[in-house]
């Protein structure tokens, strides 16, 4: 695929981005498992964008501006880490690799077709893994357990449901784009599956992220009835295909305080908490809470003090990781890095309500509305189902935040152009 990318970084970046989400290592056999697929297709994007007559300049815009603010504040939370010297630097190298590759999407990825190729990757790679493993639920008849791919972030099934629900939406707007009738029956059926694979993931987070998109699609929805009509049979039909134990699972969200799960959450959030309280510009570093020293250190002399809030003890035996993606910032980077972190997701979301009211009623520019439509239903997704995972860092929303941002810069260009006098005719 890479002699394709030559003269065109775009592509390169493409590839860049399907080997990261793809986890190709996972598919390949000998020393084909030991070559890292990404990093040589990222390096070839640079070396091919900076020979190529592509301008090599980053968009100053918000979105990118507050990458920028927020990279170099993790980058000293990392240095100046609480935990043992060098405990962080794993975890600041993946973090700076993604505010990094972000920054080349946001430079690369400036029309209607690079972005929607961006999509078709997305698709290609987090859909792919989504559309195996729900064939796999659906014919062992609800009893197999959907897992993300192995050696990657995705491989936990409550990360993977949330990355299967950020793609789904992404995927009914490539089903709408579509003319080609096959390509039409393979998104729309990849789609249908999709929804079965986040089922399959018996991850309670998932199926929050599920109706927080089913509830937002109705309030939005022109036609309600037509809505109701289509979206309850789905509903029953997927309940009634999971299983009596995928069912008992999703009962314990109406009683999380008595859900061991849900109270050990509960307390990495408060030490989490007492972290950034005492390092409320920089935090404890990546990972910090995860740090057997400094769990040990919070769990003897400070967690009493958060005591009004109901919890159980913290492990004395192993820390545990935030869970979430709010307390995972906040602990790593403190109450800047968190409301840098806000500010993503909060430019993200006006940017898609800034679109879509500049494109209505213009024909030529509804695909954008559709795209900042259907974006809006991942970002739900991320930022509820996130609330109890450890994907803060998680490289498709920071590549969907400067897309979306990308997406703005064209819709402003392409009204600012004038329009065409009407001729006359003698």
């Amino acid at each position: 695929m890479l002699p394709f990318a030559i003269g065109r970084p775009h592509i390169g970046a493409l590839i860049a981005v399907w080997t990261a989400l793809l986890a190709p290592n996972d598919y390949v056999y000998g020393f084909a498992t030991t070559i890292h697929f990404n990093f040589l297709a990222v390096l070839i994007t640079l070396v091919i964008w900076v020979l190529s007559k592509e301008p090599v300049r980053i968009p100053m815009n918000r979105t990118v501006v507050i990458l920028l603010i927020f990279g170099v504040l993790g980058s000293f939370s990392a240095l100046f880490e609480i935990g043992p010297e060098g405990a962080a630097a794993a975890e600041w190298s993946k973090f700076a690799k993604i505010i990094f590759f972000a920054l080349v999407v946001s430079a690369l990825f400036n029309s209607r077709a690079r972005i929607e190729a961006l999509m078709y990757a997305i698709f290609l790679s987090v859909g792919f893994h989504g559309v195996e493993e729900g064939l796999k639920f659906i014919s062992s008849g609800g009893e197999h357990q959907v897992w993300g791919p192995e050696n990657s972030m995705l491989f936990d099934n409550n990360h993977f449901a949330l990355a299967t629900l950020c793609t789904l939406p992404l995927v009914f707007y490539l089903y709408r784009q579509a003319s080609h009738r096959l390509l039409r029956i393979t998104l729309i059926g990849s789609a249908c599956i999709l929804f079965f694979t986040v089922v399959g993931t018996f991850s309670r987070g998932g199926l929050l992220g599920l109706l927080a998109i089913a509830v937002w699609s109705f309030i939005h929805s022109p036609r309600k009835g037509t809505y109701l009509a289509l979206a309850i049979p789905m509903a029953v039909l997927l309940i009634s295909f999971a299983p009596d134990r995928w069912t008992n699972r999703m009962d314990t969200i109406s009683n999380a305080g008595q859900d061991d799960s849900f109270m050990v959450r509960v307390t990495a959030w408060k030490i989490s908490t007492l972290i950034a309280t005492d390092n409320p510009i920089l935090g404890g570093g990546f990972h910090a809470v995860q740090d057997f020293a400094v769990w040990t250190k919070y769990r003897l002399t400070r967690f009493h003090e958060l005591d009004f809030i109901p919890s159980d003890e913290p492990d004395p035996l192993a820390p545990h990781a935030a869970h979430s993606i709010y307390f995972q910032v906040l602990g790593d980077m403190g109450f800047v890095g968190l409301a840098l972190f806000g500010a993503l997701g909060l430019t993200a979301w006006r940017n898609t309500v800034v679109v879509a009211k500049k494109v209505k009623g213009k024909a030529d520019l509804e695909w954008a509305g559709q795209f900042a439509q259907y974006a809006q239903y991942s970002l739900i997704a991320y930022f509820v189902s996130g609330a109890a995972l450890s994907m803060a860092y998680f490289e498709f929303m920071y590549i969907l935040f400067v897309v979306i941002a990308s997406l703005r810069h064209i819709v402003e260009q392409e009204l600012a152009k004038p329009v065409p006098a009407p001729s006359s005719q003698n």
